[in-house]
């Protein structure tokens, strides 16, 4: 294994193979018109047309698949806002278990309806005052139920890490390379697993990880060269990015990979949702576009760059949306 990080190629590669016909290979689209105005070429990974609307179904199933290996069948159970709840449920309606989902008072609605029609039963906890850690550990403990954390799990790195894999097999069909990275942080599973593929092929691939600038935690962290947490009694449109601290297993990972960790605020994430949805059709939830929304705005040193960025979800409620792109 590469480094002591207990993911490498081979487990990316593994887990692709894995969830072949459990997720779709979602497109990676560009624009001439958009890459010869810009002057660099933006190659958009949409993993916002994921089932389920976010990669997390990638993760959450190669977790489960290899869980299932090793130990008898046995219902799962998960604390999330949305995407890795639907990503589990999911998962678990394919296997065959009952997904049980430890998910804030305040998540939104479409979030919850998602989850709930693929069969899973949701305990709703309050953000501010509760640990969803500790609920989800106890109904683990009293039901035998294997608990699958949102990013902080080997599998689950490997499991997204299949994003880039698929991107970077995209890229060489039409011939190029991928100088950028960019890509959203939460809690630091997607950007792990991906940074390890993208690594792999280009070695000289620049990895940008991008938070919303009231949400840092992983740009202070690396900055100290040690994991700080953030207040996160804050708003924030990403309701996805809301991570207090970078996760255990995947900071050492980010450390070891990533180029740099840029902010982004609320209105460059708007104007980057507006501008999705006008040059590409794409909706994208504000947390899966900082991304883009970075890269719209950033000067790129290497003329001509090949610009891979991740759109990492797309599920918004509709008349936030239409809010939001007006």
């Amino acid at each position: 294994m590469e480094g002591n990080h207990m993911i490498d190629i081979n487990k990316i590669l593994y887990a692709n193979e894995v969830l072949a016909g459990v997720v779709r290979e979602t497109p990676v689209l560009f624009s001439k018109t958009v890459n010869s105005e810009k002057g660099v070429n933006l190659y958009l990974k949409t993993e916002c047309n994921q089932i389920n609307g976010s990669f997390k179904s990638r993760g959450a199933y190669f977790a489960m698949h290899q869980y299932f290996q090793k130990n008898e069948k046995n219902d799962v159970v998960a604390f999330s806002s949305g995407n890795h709840a639907q990503g589990v449920a999911y998962s678990a309606n394919l296997m065959g278990v009952k997904a049980t989902i430890i998910m804030p008072k305040d998540t939104p609605k479409t979030k919850i309806q998602k989850t709930e029609s693929l069969g899973a039963k949701i305990i709703f906890y309050d953000r501010y005052n509760e640990s969803r850690e500790a609920i989800a550990q106890k109904v683990a403990i009293e039901t035998g139920a294997f608990l699958i954390p949102s990013y902080d799990h080997y599998d689950v790195i490997s499991g997204q890490g299949t994003a880039a894999l698929e991107a970077i097999n995209q890229m060489a069909i039409i011939g190029e390379g991928i100088d950028y990275f960019i890509c959203p942080v939460g809690g630091g599973g997607l950007i792990a697993g991906c940074s390890v593929a993208i690594k792999h092929y280009f070695k000289q691939s620049n990895i940008i990880g991008v938070e919303p600038e009231l949400f840092n935690d992983t740009q202070l962290s690396l900055s100290k060269g040690k994991r700080v947490s953030i207040d996160i009694n804050q708003n924030t449109l990403c309701d996805a990015l809301m991570a207090k601290t970078p996760g255990e297993l995947t900071f050492p990972i980010n450390q070891e990979n990533i180029t740099d960790v840029a902010t982004v605020n609320e209105d460059e994430i708007k104007a980057a949702m507006r501008f999705a949805f006008k040059e590409f059709n794409l909706v994208v939830e504000p947390g899966g576009i900082v991304s883009l929304a970075f890269a719209l705005k950033h000067r790129f040193s290497i003329e001509n760059a090949n610009i891979l960025i991740l759109l990492s979800g797309g599920n918004v409620d509709s008349d936030l949306f239409d809010e939001l792109i007006k």
